[in-house]
């Protein structure tokens, strides 16, 4: 049997901390199953490219 997998990062532009950063979350996708994790790690979203998924 064959499984897809996708991995995508982001980050909340709607809940911006106090210091003016972020988190970034990853969105994984298995066989159509979507379930969304918090990294731990935050940004400025004016660092985050949208394009590529990073800082």
């Amino acid at each position: 049997m064959r499984s897809t997998y996708k991995q995508f990062y982001y980050i909340n532009r709607g809940r911006v901390k106090a210091d003016g950063t972020t988190s970034i979350f990853c969105r994984i996708t298995i066989d159509g199953k979507v379930s969304a994790i918090a990294t731990g790690l935050y940004c400025a979203p004016e660092e985050w490219d949208t394009k590529k998924g990073e800082a």
